[in-house]
């Protein structure tokens, strides 16, 4: 869904520009009738009908008076061209992104989730704070320090922020792990596993049989060949079908002594 979003809100882009583009010339054109007869005092009420009519209400009261016949005749076009020709734009493209997405939606998801990974991982900033104290980093550290500290002492700097924000999670950390060492040191001199918890995918060892239901076959057939080039895995694929063709021949029987 998060995809589909996206997509959607990049196609809006179109139909924003369009819109942007035929009220920039409408407007002209209203203002222009409006500079001939002489009355420069409904630019507001030009520019709320015009709202009006984007938002599915127009309003045709007052256009009469802009250079009869051609005011309430441009309106009337405005209106159509707003409510039925975008609208049903809009619609199409939307539509087009949506069926584009869910054709492709493991190839699409599987890139968004490459793309958020490589973002986390590939970290930009060098002092990595994490959420919410990321705005710590921002308005307490870079906005009144970055741009004329040093970079030695503003590393300095950060450096001892972080000390201070992470060091009760690290105690906790080195707590929590300390009771675990000193469980799994327990359980090695006593001769057991190191570990007396059993996990729930542990307790379903005996109920699940991946071999006979078939998974095993199906992993090993989608799982990429990482030690071999990929252009040498073709080359073999064509000689199997190029040896499969060939035995295909040998094995037709002859027709009329050829």
């Amino acid at each position: 869904m998060l995809v589909v979003l996206k997509v959607m809100m990049k196609e809006s882009l179109i139909f924003f520009a369009l819109l942007t583009i035929i009220i920039v010339g409408f407007l002209q054109a209203f203002i222009g009738m409006d500079q001939v007869d002489d009355n420069k005092t409904v630019t507001g009420f030009i520019l709320q009908a015009m709202a009006n009519a984007v938002m599915q209400s127009p309003d045709f009261d007052g256009f009469e008076k802009f250079a009869p016949p051609f005011g309430i005749v441009l309106y009337y076009i405005f209106t159509f061209v707003v409510m039925v020709v975008l609208l049903n734009i809009l619609i199409a493209l939307y539509n087009s992104a949506y069926e584009d997405i869910t054709d492709n939606a493991i190839d699409e998801y599987m890139a968004l989730f490459s793309q958020k990974t490589m973002q986390f991982v590939r970290a930009p900033d060098e002092n990595v704070f994490i959420a919410p104290f990321n705005l710590i980093e921002m308005f307490l550290l870079i906005l009144p320090f970055e741009w004329w500290m040093s970079t030695a002492r503003y590393e300095r700097l950060n450096n001892f922020v972080m000390g201070v924000i992470y060091s009760p999670l690290l105690l906790i950390t080195a707590f929590i792990e300390t009771r675990q060492a000193q469980r799994v040191k327990h359980n090695r001199r006593r001769g057991e596993e190191d570990e007396d918890v059993v996990e729930e995918w542990e307790q379903m060892d005996d109920d699940l049989d991946f071999e006979a239901e078939g998974w095993t076959k199906k992993v090993e057939a989608t799982k990429p060949n990482v030690d071999t080039d990929a252009a040498v895995l073709e080359i073999r694929d064509v000689k199997e079908q190029v040896a499969e063709l060939k035995r295909l021949v040998e094995g037709k029987p002859e027709v009329n002594g050829t």
